[in-house]
């Protein structure tokens, strides 16, 4: 059994199983919450969190307004790294809760 054929039994498994979606979320959460702190700063691990996703749309948590206007100004970079961590372009625009 090759690798491929592996990962398509993996996929049809935890679609059947409806949890897809479920794994896809935690998947972007987490990677959102490395990549926030990889381009903003440790600061950013106390002050933002990558809280909800939904219909590709990600929602952060913001506690600090000079880091929101930093994250604002470098929405795309942030995007484009994102989803260069995800293998694909799963998140499409961001949403803050601030």
């Amino acid at each position: 059994m090759s690798w491929n054929s592996f990962k398509d039994l993996a996929d049809k498994v935890v679609s059947q199983k409806g949890i897809k979606n479920q794994i896809q979320e935690s998947l972007v959460l987490e990677s959102a919450n490395i990549t926030l702190v990889d381009i903003l700063s440790k600061i950013a691990k106390d002050r933002l969190s990558a809280i909800y996703f939904k219909n590709g749309i990600l929602t952060i948590a913001v506690l600090d307004d000079s880091l929101l206007k930093k994250l604002t100004a470098d929405k795309d970079l942030f995007l484009n790294t994102l989803n260069s961590k995800l293998g694909d372009n799963i998140v499409e625009d961001l949403n803050f809760l601030n």
